[in-house]
């Protein structure tokens, strides 16, 4: 697969956005001179570094009404998305209040990529029967009394699926790929990652200690020819 061009922004765009940034971080700083921040008690570590409390305070929650938005319904393509009222001129910690009334919404921001956290004829019926007989969680390791008979069917479906003799799965999530990667490798070892890997693989990558190496996204050739060059420079262990 050749090498993905993404289009950038026109250069008005950019000025735009940093001139808007600048001013807001400006009138945040000029705020700050006539504030004190609070003291954290002797003994205790702060909760925030500065820049992450200035950050909160004077640019997240001037906007915080455009984030965070309840909604009345399974979070599939579509989504009931609970109306608020304007907060514009309230206090910046002030929540906006429901109106009762909804609005339907195309969902284009949602960690339902098949959509099966929706009703499915198909996918729906089956999780509720896997529910009744199996429970929603073990609520144990799987290293100690986490493994269950349906656990070691996926195994063995996915070992055969690709070849091998064994398989191992777990839960999807940020932790997974932040706290597998170290286990799997180290110093020494040579990670080539895509330049645009989700930031749990980039966290358990540093994590690691091992080398890193990125190659633009999707580009299979910029991937083999480092592949092949930390190879040839004596880099053989290859994850």
């Amino acid at each position: 697969m050749g090498q993905v061009h993404h289009p950038n922004a026109p250069w008005y765009i950019n000025a735009i956005c940093t001139w808007a940034l600048s001013i807001v971080i400006f009138c945040g700083r000029i705020r700050d001179l006539f504030w004190k921040r609070p003291q954290t008690r002797k003994g205790y570590a702060d909760l925030s570094d500065q820049r992450e409390d200035f950050y909160n305070r004077r640019m997240y929650r001037r906007i915080h009404d455009c984030y965070n938005r309840p909604i009345a319904s399974a979070p599939g393509a579509w989504i009931d998305v609970m109306e608020r009222v304007d907060i514009d001129g309230r206090a910046m910690s002030t929540q906006p209040d429901l109106m009762g009334g909804t609005r339907r919404c195309l969902n284009l921001g949602s960690y339902n990529y098949l959509g099966f956290a929706a009703a499915d004829e198909y996918c729906t019926p089956r999780v509720l029967d896997s529910l009744a007989e199996w429970g929603v969680s073990t609520c144990s390791p799987r290293t100690e009394a986490g493994t269950s008979a349906i656990h070691r069917e996926l195994e063995q479906l996915v070992a055969e699926y690709i070849g091998q003799e064994d398989a191992i799965t777990f839960g999807m999530g940020f932790a997974t790929n932040a706290a597998s990667i170290p286990a799997i490798a180290g110093p020494g070892s040579l990670v080539l990652s895509d330049a645009l890997n989700h930031t749990s693989i980039v966290a358990g990558v540093k994590a690691s200690g091992a080398k890193v190496k990125v190659f633009r996204h999707n580009d299979m050739a910029h991937l083999e020819k480092l592949l092949r060059w930390h190879i040839a420079e004596g880099q053989p262990r290859t994850h």
